[in-house]
């Protein structure tokens, strides 16, 4: 660790996070019993194109399949398999689902293939009022601030701008602070013989990583740690949203902005070779560029810059852990790791689902989406289609053309996909390299309820 540095407290985040995820069930199994559903799930066995759907112990009927998706307490461990049967029974399908804007739901690579690049889907402030994040306050001031919420030419506009600091060769400069960074950590963590990767491992990473992109002072990493797990709290309550936990957002939210807003007056007055002092140079010939803009634009690049990350360095290492002749060929093989990357990105992948609208009407097949009607893709199924994909349920570091859609596609292609991929290839191929004896604590880890950024709550591992 670096002279200065520290990490968050984990016991503290790991104690809350699991009281909060505990009470919460309690709360809604109570008032509604969770359907109980097969429980072979994703860690069965490889299945082929003609045996992936249907499933006689699922449900048939595409609205049920898809309420079984949306409810955490009904999906269980079937999530996968779930996707297969939507795709099964209905692969052309508009969903009667009135929060989610009664969505046309793409589940096959090929009708995704095409759609995300036609220029007449749009995501814009409206995916806002799907999501049940509740209405006003600071919290949803920011997001509607946020480029990825702003509708063409203002979000070309934004995002070409940020991008400068996201190139390939701008990233590749990180990687040997990166590996730094990696090392200093597992030196920290290898004596205990035992932690909770999500918290201890995971989530430090990229928290760090996107403080030094942004020039902030690396004493801020655990109090901007601790907002940016607010953020995502609040972002996976969805229709249970209390008062209690919108006050307790919102109030992150404006330190948030606050701590972002000191850094452009400390930028302003002393500039550095950072992403505030860039944009706050974009700003002088931008009008419409405020600093709560900036602001905002700083606060997605860490909620986007951390979230994915740490999601996927987690599920790709428990990934690995659950498929030991997979672990075995990338110990002795480590040069596959960036090709084991790409096929751990497909075959869990960390942001599940996310909505468009059509901005005109669209011929989709012999049907049209209608101006105005709502588009979900869902990233987990298109990286599962069998007909893309053979024995899509099969992990396989060494699959061949594997082109997925984690990091989505078109104008709203993640921004940070490079960076992204070099922290994943450098967190988890160190951790193979340096712990050989790594295991799994707990056969059945703890899911964040939340669909659309389908992570983990804690991993608990040993060596």
């Amino acid at each position: 660790m670096n002279a200065g540095e520290q990490w968050i407290d984990s016991e503290q985040l790991r104690a809350l996070e699991s009281e909060y995820y505990t009470l919460k069930r309690r709360i809604f199994d109570t008032l509604d019993p969770p359907v109980e559903l097969d429980q072979t799930g994703p860690r069965g066995p490889a299945m082929s194109p003609s045996t992936a759907a249907p499933y006689a112990d699922l449900p048939d009927a595409p609205e049920e399949i898809f309420a079984c998706i949306l409810d955490w307490k009904r999906r269980g461990p079937n999530l996968i398999r779930l996707y297969h049967q939507l795709r099964a029974r209905a692969p052309i399908w508009q969903a009667s689902v009135e929060r989610m804007g009664n969505p046309w739901v793409i589940t096959r690579y090929a009708d995704a293939e095409v759609l995300v690049r036609n220029s007449a889907l749009i995501k814009d402030e409206r995916v806002l009022g799907l999501s049940g994040l509740g209405s006003g306050g600071p919290f949803i001031e920011i997001l509607g601030r946020m480029f990825a919420f702003q509708p063409p030419p203002r979000h070309t506009r934004l995002r070409s701008l940020v991008n400068r600091g996201f190139t390939s060769r701008s990233v590749e400069k990180l990687r040997p602070q990166i590996q730094a960074l990696v090392d200093s950590l597992i030196d920290e963590i290898e004596p205990r013989g035992r932690m909770d990767l999500v918290h201890d491992f995971a989530f430090q990473l990229p928290v760090t990583v996107i403080c030094r992109m942004l020039g902030a002072p690396v004493e801020d990493v655990p109090r901007v740690g601790d907002w940016a797990a607010t953020f995502a709290r609040r972002a996976d309550e969805g229709e249970e949203l209390t008062p209690e936990m919108e006050r307790v957002a919102n109030e992150a939210a404006a330190n948030f902005a606050d701590w972002v807003k000191e850094l452009i007056a400390a930028r302003r007055a002393e500039p550095s070779d950072d992403l505030i002092s860039r944009l706050i140079d974009v700003q002088r010939d931008a009008e419409d560029l405020s600093d709560d803009d900036i602001a905002a634009t700083a606060i997605l690049l860490f909620q986007a810059g951390h979230d994915t990350t740490t999601s996927m360095v987690s599920k790709g290492t428990l990934a690995l852990l659950r498929h030991p002749e997979e672990l075995g060929r990338l110990r002795a093989q480590p040069e596959l790791i960036e090709n084991a990357t790409e096929e751990l990105l497909r075959y869990d992948t960390p942001v599940q689902l996310t909505t468009k609208f059509a901005a005109e009407d669209i011929p989709f097949h012999d049907r049209v989406i209608r101006e105005g009607e709502s588009v979900s893709f869902i990233w987990a199924a298109i990286n599962r289609d069998p007909a893309r994909y053979a024995e899509p349920d099969r992990l396989d570091l060494t699959r061949p053309d594997i082109r997925h859609y984690s990091f989505g596609m078109g104008e709203h292609y993640c921004l940070g996909a490079s960076l992204a991929r070099l922290e994943i290839q450098h967190a988890i191929g160190t951790l193979v390299r340096r712990l050989p004896g790594l295991r799994l604590e707990t056969e059945e880890p703890e899911y964040k309820t939340q669909l659309h950024l389908h992570g983990l709550v804690s991993l608990p591992v040993s060596w």
